[in-house]
């Protein structure tokens, strides 16, 4: 083994823990999902509530149709009463009494109007809410999809180049040297190579005996940490 064994290892950390920060970039970045679903939620809730709508202005148009045969029954009723044309009390008295049913019948079907305009217009200023609200959530969706297809697209791309970087780097490895370091590294969470910084490790900060630090530049056989029992390496970071 040799000094530049030893900096392509550390090297070659370097690159393992930059392919793991981009994946785990790509499973944390936000793919869209819960805007997703709080979208198709309010689409649902904004569907609902049109069909609500028309059901209601559906109502509306039919009291208007049938208020408007209502009136028109009153006053073809009124023309027969007071127009000179009945003389017969009992038919007088008759249409006297129908006219006063339909003037009720009016009333009723201007009170169930009015109730019914009241809710529709309480109703649209909720849907015209909720639609505003759909396409605010919207436009948030795409964009967070886009940020997400373009951020992992890149991110894969640079995991390609840094695999590609990983395999010419292992290549020039010895065995020896790669063996332990893959079992450290799986061992260790990722990091199986400690810099030796000013007589202490890099990574746990625990002092390095002063008698070892010549092994350790001279990079020729393999020194591991007494506390995390990483490979110690005296390289240019």
């Amino acid at each position: 083994m040799t000094p530049e064994d030893f900096q392509r290892l550390y090297e070659l950390q370097m690159v393992d823990r930059s392919i793991e920060n981009r994946r785990r970039m790509i499973e944390e970045v936000d793919d869209g999902s819960a805007a997703a679903a709080a979208l198709a939620s309010d689409e649902e809730k904004l569907e609902e509530l049109e069909e609500e709508l028309r059901q209601k202005e559906s109502r509306l148009r039919k009291l208007e149709l049938d208020l408007e045969g209502v009136e028109a029954e009153k006053q073809e009723k009124s023309d027969r009463a007071y127009g000179g044309t009945v003389s017969d009390p009992k038919e007088l008295t008759a249409l006297e009494k129908k006219i006063q049913e339909l003037e009720r019948n009016i009333h009723r079907h201007e009170d169930m109007m009015l109730e019914l305009l009241t809710e529709t217009d309480a109703l649209e200023e909720q849907v015209e809410a909720l639609r505003a609200k759909v396409e605010r959530e919207r436009a948030e969706h795409e964009k967070i999809v886009a940020n997400y297809e373009k951020t992992t697209a890149q991110a894969r791309e640079e995991i390609e180049e840094l695999t590609e970087k990983r395999e010419e780097l292992v290549a020039e490895l010895p065995p020896q040297l790669l063996r332990p370091y893959e079992t450290l590294r799986e061992r260790e969470e990722g990091v199986a190579v400690s810099v030796l910084r000013n007589g202490t490790c890099g990574e746990c900060n625990v002092a390095v005996p002063r008698s070892r630090w010549p092994m350790v530049e001279r990079g020729t056989s393999i020194v591991k940490c007494e506390n995390c029992r990483r490979i110690l390496v005296a390289v240019e970071e």
